[in-house]
């Protein structure tokens, strides 16, 4: 009965926490004052990351601050990271895993901490990846609902698209601009501002062509011109898209990165794609981003993420 109590207690505790804050995509990190400035700017080059579509963007956006600075909102912060000479000047609530020290929800709901030694730090690899994971848990609570009072999730949607032979979670947010299921074709659209435009499509053919690499990107610069609104001069930037092999669920096929170009209108954008193949059917799940002379990292996750949704199959 009293270890009972104890969780209830715990579970109290963190359910009254406020949610973690500050950038989705931001990374602070603390520092001791023994610390070496110069080790820490080189492990936060080692363990960036980068995505290329029409420029290459950071991944992850550090900020810094001292020890005794790590009050007030900063303890709120959804991703932190502490660096320190030894292993007690570390946070108590930090816990060693293969090398790299990490709790959840320390000081707020939604907050990852992690804590590394430095110098003779080397799971560098490991630790961008579990950044990266934590970046994209924040982002997907943030598009799918967690960090605001309206659940964007949609499952009334989710079995509209069940009956077409497949499903993805696409969030409220996106309204849906184009259903054609009779040619194979929806396509939803998100205005995050009147400077940023997203357009998230699914096409499918019922056919066993299993398409190589060129092929993929020829076929998504087709659905662009035959599908998507004004887009007939719509073209891939063949310089910049990068095509690698992609499995999700069991499908396989391609995933692309790249930058799509329209000289009838002098404007250009990044986009990402999924080519999967299933029984008898494939599938271009794609989202391409409008945000001129902006950032588009972001979108481009944020496709991947809804597009991680997918399952083939009523």
């Amino acid at each position: 009965m009293k270890y009972l109590s104890a969780i209830s207690i715990l579970i109290l505790l963190v359910s009254c926490r406020s949610p973690a804050t500050g950038p989705v995509k931001g990374v602070l990190v603390v520092y001791g004052s023994g610390v070496d400035a110069e080790l820490v700017d080189e492990l936060l080059e080692d363990i960036q990351l980068y995505v290329v579509a029409v420029d290459a963007e950071k991944v992850f956006n550090f900020s810094s601050c001292t020890e005794e600075m790590f009050r007030g909102d900063l303890r709120n912060r959804r991703t932190i990271l502490f660096v320190a000479e030894q292993e007690e000047q570390l946070p108590d609530v930090l816990q060693q895993i293969d090398g790299i020290y990490q709790a959840n929800d320390a000081w707020a709901s939604g907050q990852d901490v992690f804590g590394i030694i430095l110098p003779g730090f080397t799971q560098v690899t490991e630790l961008t990846l579990l950044l990266e994971r934590s970046y994209n848990e924040h982002l997907s609570a943030y598009i799918y609902g967690s960090f605001v009072s309206t659940q964007m999730s949609s499952p009334e949607r989710i079995d509209s698209l069940r009956t077409l032979g497949f499903s993805m979670d696409i969030p409220k947010s996106y309204q849906l601009s184009d259903w054609d299921p009779d040619a194979g074709f929806l396509q939803y659209q998100r205005y995050v501002s009147d400077e940023c435009l997203l357009l998230l499509s699914i096409r499918w053919i019922d056919d066993d062509v299993v398409l190589l690499p060129d092929e993929a990107v020829l076929w998504r610069e087709a659905v662009a011109r035959n599908y998507f609104y004004n887009a007939a001069a719509d073209s891939v930037d063949r310089s910049r898209v990068v095509i690698d092999p992609f499995e999700l669920r069991g499908l396989r096929g391609w995933k692309l990165l790249g930058m799509w170009r329209n000289p009838d209108h002098l404007n250009a954008g990044a986009f990402t794609s999924y080519i999967l193949h299933a029984d008898e059917r494939r599938y271009l799940l794609d989202m391409e981003i409008f945000h001129e002379h902006r950032e588009k990292e972001p979108y481009i996750r944020e496709g991947w993420i809804i597009m991680n949704t997918f399952f083939a199959g009523g």
